[in-house]
């Protein structure tokens, strides 16, 4: 009887480890995907030197940082684990999807803004749907800026976008003409949205 209950005991503790290690196994895959979206958007965003810096921040290392067009793909791995993401750069409002669920107040600012600055404004984030406002919330700590709570982001209203950040100085210069404000200059530098009167 006694070597039988050593057999059950050992091979729980097998299981045990087993489970343990499987479930680290899962966690970095759900950190590492994080730390890639995060990266992806802050080369999408500003440039390599964000993405890599950004990585660091979440406990990760760029292994592969390439530019194609206007898409940015990055592979990040954290511990044994690594992952891909990709973002796209807007190369103006009305590039790719990013003016798309832009209310009329924003799409005539930025129509204004293009027509002061002598070029598009870069979107990097735009509209977005209550499903992608909370997907960001609950990835909100792998992010450079702060995210709001779903439901309260000027974002889902269509009012709100967010500049690549070599691009924030430029799109100041005529802001308050356009009817664009910058309520979190220090917190949320590349966020602009229509000023509420």
């Amino acid at each position: 009887m006694l070597p039988l209950v050593a057999l059950v005991m050992v091979a729980a503790g097998i299981a045990m480890w087993w489970v343990g290690r499987v479930g680290a196994i899962v966690a970095d895959r759900a950190q590492a995907s994080a730390a890639a979206d995060a990266a992806a958007l802050a080369g999408a965003g500003a440039d390599e030197a964000a993405a890599r810096a950004l990585t660091r921040r979440n406990g990760g290392v760029v292994v592969s940082y390439e530019t194609a067009g206007s898409d940015v793909r990055v592979r990040v791995r954290i511990g044994q684990v690594s992952a891909s993401a990709r973002a796209r750069r807007s190369d103006g409002a009305g590039a790719g999807g990013t003016a798309h669920g832009l209310a009329p107040a924003l799409r005539a600012a930025l129509a204004r803004a293009q027509q002061l600055l002598g070029r598009p404004v870069p979107i990097v984030s735009g509209y977005r749907s209550p499903e992608t406002q909370a997907a960001l919330w609950s990835r909100r700590s792998a992010n450079p800026y702060p995210v709001a709570p779903p439901g309260t982001s000027m974002h889902e209203r269509g009012l709100a976008i967010d500049v690549p950040a070599d691009f924030v100085d430029r799109l100041l210069t005529v802001a308050p003409q356009v009817g664009l404000c910058h309520p979190y200059p220090d917190t949320d530098p590349i966020h602009f949205e229509v000023c509420r009167r």
